[in-house]
């Protein structure tokens, strides 16, 4: 395609576009304008929201860890009453 084919087709393209907008050339902007804005948080959104998974997946296992800990040291308290009892009863 030549290079002068493509201009025309730009030209008619703008051309059409400025005679079937549905809206006025300010408001055209300002509705670029935002969509540029808003394509431009885009990046910042995602990284807020990975972050945020981020924190609750180690929020949740941070609670697993708290939870088996506990638990391993209340089977490790148990276990040695246990045996102190035993061992009393053995030597009575």
């Amino acid at each position: 395609m030549s290079a002068t084919k493509f201009l025309m087709g730009v030209g008619i393209g703008i051309g059409l576009g400025m005679i079937f907008a549905p809206a006025p050339g300010e408001e055209t902007r300002r509705s670029i304008a935002q969509r540029v804005r808003d394509l431009a948080e885009m990046p910042e959104r995602k990284l807020q929201e990975k972050a945020e998974a981020a924190a609750e997946a180690a929020k949740e296992k941070a609670g697993e860890m708290g939870s088996r800990i506990g638990r391993e040291a209340a089977e490790a308290a148990v276990e040695t009453v246990t045996e102190k009892v035993l061992k009393r009863n053995k030597s009575a």
